[in-house]
């Protein structure tokens, strides 16, 4: 259709809004609270424009196009009126600067007082030179305010981790809350009170974390002011540029944007308008890669272990030792464990090392045991994400997706939201549980039990408690049901087992499965690397058949096993406990350029857009000048050589469980003596050897390592606080941990999560006793 704004004729598509058609012809209307991603609020008003023929002064963000419409959107009047609007949201809002008459000349020379508790003018806030408020105050060209100013002096909240919220600095637009709820579903967020007591928060005020808040950061990005600011990043300053990469924290390598800063990554968000998208990103893709990146623990040079403790020495001198002992080493005698993150192009340089230089096929990963194995490939038959939102039903199998997954727990939302049922699985609550038509946790200790009975009754067309029965109707009659698997399972004693009828179940029903995991780009090691299974090679080590390890961003041991070289290669140190002979350091996400390999075989590149410090290396350069030591010049690892032993179309190759524990250990339920059952988890939250939460306080926060979670309730019957040290007993081992309350745990169960590869107690679950220390 066709209509005139400003003496212009344009041709506009119908039904959008008079603001949509005149960004799109690049006539500028000011506004605050409009974002794209969100539904029409009108609540700036700031966008009132002039329309023939129409009552008063319509505003342009809620007001549809119609045939021949003439507007106007720059008149006289409109201008003062959004004067006196934009003048009356000054009054409420620290303006000192932005109505000062040397504001320019102090931009350049107050710098230095940035970093101040209270935020009093714009050369003292995090957004300065990045806010919207203050790009429509310059294009209306408010030079004073008229109107009585009120100073909230509201308290700066900056007790929970990523962001702080300085609430003085809102103009209600609303787009936090409106994301929150809209977009990511979570309606963490309102507006609270009325008319100058207004604020935003959560309900009863209560913290983020209490309020289950995902800390997914798209409020922080819709923010057009100062009022919700990184921590990490909030007196950096506007971004010198943008570069697209993807994250490498799990299985779907979400699409980011880093943000860069003097040659530092020091931000990362969603792909779009850096200002505007809301994105799908969990808290670790868009919070913690930054900070992981830049921090002070990082390995900076190589370090070898005297007689009297770690000293830094030259990479000759660390070449030449590694070139030593890996001479003196025989092939099958020596043993590579791997991260799961490293690129297609580390781990064919890794299988070319191993198996030109060192003549050996010992390549593993801590993480590929018999429950994973068995994961990874049940994964290998995973539908995509819009085929999961398109179910007609929806069954989500221990998933806890509160701090990840983000695309995935959205889209299980957004499809419940629609009238999908979703029935939930598991010990825990996540923030897809508001949504579930029902909750179903399984019989304590009789997991496998559950599971096998759900297969009989399917099988037999008969038989299994109610709730199996519901389950059972659910994915006979649906005409597509996609059974979500969260990578708990392998985390179980008897999780091959239960994923093996979960498979049969799937065969029998014509069920769809979707199961990530949390390991940037194990699709890529095992389509790259002919792997042994962990257990094969932990059995090698344990017969002293090993004589030399070589770690490659991987921690398989606490404590140094009996070998007589170890060899770390990585970003952060290895346990203190590893005691590693020679630790070399190595560019991590950001300053490598690789390729991963998707879920499905496609490939996603990426490019390094910093430099690593100066004296980390790329794998490839370490192993090329340690193979050149030893004598093996001809073994070549340039991009040319390494790019011809990637695969077009990964898929990855199993390895076999030659070597796994041959006898299996049976999960008991609780019983009087043992009443609770403790459920174990080895963290999620991880990158090559380190655990976030060792490194990223915020997440040590909101996910504490060796720290047990209880329901209130239960803690309420038997008299336990918050912080109080426990006494974790079951019939073989005991443990002292400190408690965490947590409403996601279900009664009768305690949750641990732990940087341990093996279970901490006997089985998982397992039968325990609590009780409070010292009593």
């Amino acid at each position: 259709m066709k209509l005139t704004i400003d003496n212009r004729e344009i041709d506009v598509n119908q039904g959008i809004t008079i603001l949509d058609a005149a960004e799109t012809n690049n006539i500028y209307i000011p506004h605050l609270c409009f974002h794209p991603e969100l539904t029409l609020y009108g609540g700036c008003r700031l966008c009132i424009v002039e329309v023939d023929g129409m009552r008063g002064y319509p505003i342009a963000c809620t007001t549809r196009v119609q045939e021949g419409m003439k507007i106007r959107t720059h008149s006289s009047i409109l201008q003062e009126m959004r004067k006196e609007i934009l003048q009356l949201i000054l009054s409420e809002h620290p303006a000192g600067c932005l109505i000062c008459d040397e504001a320019e000349e102090c931009k350049g020379t107050q710098d230095s007082i940035r970093k101040v508790g209270v935020t009093t003018g714009c050369r003292w806030c995090p957004k300065d030179r990045d806010c919207e408020l203050q790009k429509v105050v310059e294009e209306l060209g408010i030079k004073e305010i008229e109107f009585p100013v009120y100073y909230q002096d509201l308290e700066v909240e900056k007790y929970d981790p990523f962001f702080d919220r300085d609430y003085n600095l809102c103009i209600y637009c609303a787009r936090c809350v409106r994301i929150c709820k809209e977009h990511r579903k979570s309606f963490v967020l309102d507006l609270h009170e009325r008319g100058k007591d207004m604020v935003v928060g959560p309900a009863f005020h209560e913290s983020h974390i209490k309020a289950e808040c995902e800390f997914c950061g798209a409020c922080v990005s819709v923010c057009p002011t100062g009022t919700l600011s990184e921590k990490y990043r909030k007196w950096a300053g506007v971004p010198d540029a943008y570069q697209e990469s993807i994250c490498p924290l799990c299985s779907l390598n979400c699409e980011i944007q880093m943000v860069i800063k003097k040659g530092k990554v020091i931000g990362t968000l969603p792909p779009g308008d850096p200002h505007l998208s809301g994105g799908e990103l969990c808290v670790k893709g868009r919070f913690c890669l930054a900070e992981m990146e830049n921090h002070p623990d990082r390995l900076q040079e190589p370090q070898f272990r005297f007689p009297e403790g770690y000293g830094i020495i030259s990479w000759e001198e660390a070449v030449e030792k590694a070139a030593q002992q890996l001479n003196a080493a025989k092939g099958k005698r020596v043993a590579f464990y791997l991260s799961p993150n490293l690129s297609l192009e580390e781990y064919a340089a890794v299988n070319q090392f191993a198996a030109k230089v060192m003549n050996t096929d010992n390549i593993t990963s801590s993480i590929l045991n018999e429950n994973m194995i068995a994961f990874l490939s049940l994964a290998e038959k995973s539908v995509s994400l819009k085929e999961v939102e398109n179910s007609a039903a929806i069954i989500s199998v221990f998933l806890r997706g509160n701090y990840h997954y983000a695309p995935l727990t959205l889209a299980v939302k957004r499809a419940a939201d629609k009238g999908v049922p979703l029935y939930q699985v598991g010990w825990t609550t996540d923030t897809t549980s508001r949504f579930a038509s029902k909750t179903i946790s399984s019989p304590p200790g009789k997991e496998k039990n559950f599971f096998r009975s759900i297969l009989g009754a399917i099988e037999k067309g008969k038989g299994g408690s109610s709730q199996i029965k519901e389950l059972v109707k659910l994915l006979e009659d649906a005409p597509s049901t996609a059974i979500v698997l969260g990578p708990e399972i392998a985390d179980l004693t008897e999780g091959a087992d239960i994923l093996q009828s979960i498979e049969t179940i799937a065969g029998l029903t014509g069920a769809k499965i979707f199961a990530p995991n949390p390991f940037g780009n194990i699709t890529g090691m095992l389509s790259v690397i002919e792997c042994k299974s962990s257990e094969e090679i932990d059995k090698m080590v344990e017969e002293e058949k090993i004589d030399l390890l070589y770690l490659i961003g991987d921690a398989p041991f606490a404590r140094r096993p009996q070998v007589e070289f170890i060899i770390h290669q990585g970003s952060f140190p290895p346990p203190d406990g590893l005691l590693a002979d020679l630790m070399l350091p190595t560019a991590t996400w950001g300053e490598i350029s690789g390729t991963y390999a998707g879920r499905r075989g496609e490939l996603k590149r990426f490019k390094a857009v910093v430099e690593p410090p100066g004296m980390v290396f790329i794998n490839q350069e370490i192993f090329s000048r340690i193979a050149g030591a030893m004598g093996k010049k001809h073994v070549k690892f340039t991009a040319k050589e390494i790019a011809g032993k990637i695969p077009k179309n990964p898929s990855i190759k199993p390895p076999g469980t030659k070597g796994k524990p041959s006898r299996k250990t049976n999960v008991s339920p609780p019983d009087p003596s043992f009443p609770y059952l403790l459920v174990q988890e080895r963290t999620p939250h991880a990158f090559h050897n380190v655990s976030l939460s060792k490194v990223i306080a915020g997440m040590a926060e909101l996910l504490p390592e060796d720290t047990i979670v209880l329901n209130p309730g239960d803690a309420s019957k038997i008299g336990l606080q918050e912080g109080d040290s426990v006494y974790v007993q079951s019939a073989g081992h005991a443990e002292s941990y400190p408690l965490k309350l947590q409403n996601i745990i279900s009664p009768g169960f305690v949750f641990l999560l732990t940087h341990s590869r093996t279970h901490v107690f006997n089985t998982n679950p397992c039968p325990v006793h609590l009780r409070r220390n010292n009593v």
